[in-house]
């Protein structure tokens, strides 16, 4: 109920909330797709990206191909009354959203939890060389999720409990 938090030293309440909607996003678990084409879904990310930009968001997290594959590409029209996607794919295109915007801090609030394992793991590491230089904070339930970060706070009941690196932590044997 008390504190504050701070970025680069700046108090987060003083800076301007458009600019921090600017450099912080926020991909949720359930992302959301409007009732628009696959390519005006990507361009909420920046609006004014280029076709080129909006191709190499969607390669780079693994969804050139299922796009590819729909009756008319990019112009698809997905989202209430459109083309059906799955999970998967409505986060596929939420993280493609993010690299289109390129904010300087990204909250990844179990973002991959609609996916397999597998594509999880794939996606994941499309996504790290992406955000390289950015600020992460990736809330995670699965331990895999959190093996590449620097650092892991592993919260019980509302407290940071055990903070280090994922080698630290196992080898403490704690929670």
């Amino acid at each position: 109920t008390t504190g504050r938090a701070t970025v680069g030293g700046a108090d987060v309440a003083a800076i301007p909330l458009a600019r921090r909607r600017n450099h912080v996003l926020l991909v949720a678990q359930e992302s959301h797709v409007f009732a628009a084409t696959v390519r005006e879904n990507v361009l909420l990310g920046r609006l004014d990206a280029p076709d080129a930009e909006v191709g190499e968001a969607l390669g780079r997290i693994g969804a050139q191909g299922w796009v590819d594959a729909l009756d008319d590409g990019w112009d698809t029209v997905v989202g209430s009354g459109g083309h059906p996607l799955t999970g998967a794919q409505e986060q596929q295109l939420a993280l493609a959203r993010v690299l289109l915007a390129d904010p300087h801090t990204l909250i990844l609030d179990e973002a991959t939890s609609a996916m397999d394992p597998t594509a999880a793991r794939d996606l994941e590491a499309a996504l790290g060389a992406a955000v390289q230089g950015r600020t992460v904070i990736a809330i995670a339930h699965r331990l895999y999720t959190a093996y590449d970060a620097d650092r892991i706070a592993v919260v019980d009941d509302g407290r940071i409990v055990e903070l280090g690196s994922h080698d630290e932590l196992v080898a403490s044997g704690g929670a």
